[in-house]
């Protein structure tokens, strides 16, 4: 908890094992600079140990140009963009407790090369994790993301063992730019490409997956009619009005930002031929629905900014990815990655799969930065 200065979130969380220096913000102190720090967690079942070493303040000549939140899923935390092992993931994101199980795991799995770490701002020389890494004053950014996140979960939803990314206190009136995706796993994307691998009688948007609650995730009574029909009326209905609650909530919390919600690129390059399981019409309609996701992603920036005043922007990262997705050249997504798996992953079929590489956060980034020009 921050005492003494004029920010209208005060209270930061930051989670264990980083075993390094960890920022909680910038911040302009009105009054004596104090920190309190506690280890009451919001599960409360006291079985971990939390400590920390010290705290210090670093004054600074002003307000950084730039106050950065990363916030979102896998593709904004940079699943996938490590090298064997996870090693290029931040300890505290990729943990497996002694016991094992999912008593005490985080698999958020944020990357040193998440996208937006590796762009370069408006007005800057060096990119965002350079000028992170080394303190810069001209730069205050943290990175929330978290694998697997859904809108909830940034939200109200705690996941992977650390609170919902709304209410970790990052964001307040004076973050000038918020960078997300979200989207993907709400459309149910990763369930429709493992329907794809694993259908064997017909092509995969013939057919359907389980009934989810859209707000929970909880299964619900039967299945979905065929994909090919559902997913539009899913995307549209279920999960554009949920993104646009997303948006005025990061608004309301940080209304000076601008919010850049990113979209996902074409998965698939040659029909997805050197992806097992995926057949010749079943990869064209898969790069047709992300075609479909991006366009309710830009209508719900559309409807969010009819709101608020054009604070949001939707980046398109689609021609930065062309001809290098999955089976391109070069290939800067994974395609399904058996080996090299992280501390918390999935296993045999890691984590990594259908995710950007290390080279396609680069991409990434280059349409980060195209969108704030």
């Amino acid at each position: 908890m921050i005492g003494g200065s004029d920010t209208l979130s005060p209270g930061r969380i930051v989670e264990q094992r980083a075993s390094r220096w960890v920022s909680l913000g910038a911040f302009h102190f009105t009054g004596t600079p104090t920190v309190t720090l506690t280890n009451a967690t919001a599960d409360g079942t006291a079985d971990e140990d939390v400590a920390w070493d010290a705290v210090a303040f670093q004054p600074l000549p002003g307000k950084p140009n730039n106050v950065v939140v990363g916030m979102g899923d896998s593709y904004s935390s940079g699943e996938g963009a490590s090298d064997p092992g996870g090693d290029n993931y931040y300890p505290e994101s990729d943990y497996v407790g002694k016991a094992g199980g999912d008593k005490v795991r985080d698999d958020c799995h944020r990357s040193t090369y998440a996208w937006s770490r590796r762009a370069v701002l408006p007005g800057e020389q060096l990119s965002t994790g350079e000028l992170d890494d080394n303190w810069s004053a001209r730069m205050d950014y943290h990175l929330i993301a978290c694998s697997g996140a859904r809108h909830y979960n940034i939200l109200n939803t705690p996941q992977a063992g650390e609170l919902p990314q709304i209410k970790q206190g990052y964001l307040d009136q004076n973050t000038t730019l918020v960078a997300l995706s979200i989207g993907g796993n709400d459309m149910a994307f990763a369930d429709i490409i493992k329907k794809c691998i694993t259908s064997v009688t017909d092509v995969c948007q013939n057919g359907s997956i389980s009934n989810r609650d859209p707000d929970t995730e909880d299964k619900t009574d039967g299945d979905t009619p065929a994909l090919k029909d559902w997913l539009p009326s899913w995307a549209h209905n279920a999960i554009r009005p949920r993104l646009v609650k997303t948006l005025n909530a990061l608004h309301e919390k940080a209304p000076h930002a601008k919010i850049v919600l990113m979209g996902y690129p074409r998965l698939l390059e040659r029909s997805g031929q050197c992806v097992v399981g995926i057949g010749t019409e079943e990869g064209p309609w898969l790069n047709d629905m992300g075609d479909l996701v991006a366009t309710e992603m830009k209508g719900a920036v559309d409807d969010a900014n009819a709101q608020n005043q054009d604070n949001a922007v939707f980046a398109d990262p689609r021609p930065a990815f062309a001809g290098q997705a999955i089976c391109g050249d070069p290939e800067t997504i994974n395609g399904i990655v058996l080996t090299g798996h992280a501390k918390a992953d999935t296993k045999p079929v890691s984590m990594k799969s259908f995710h950007p590489k290390i080279s396609g956060t680069a991409n990434y980034a280059k349409a980060f930065e195209a969108a704030l020009r």
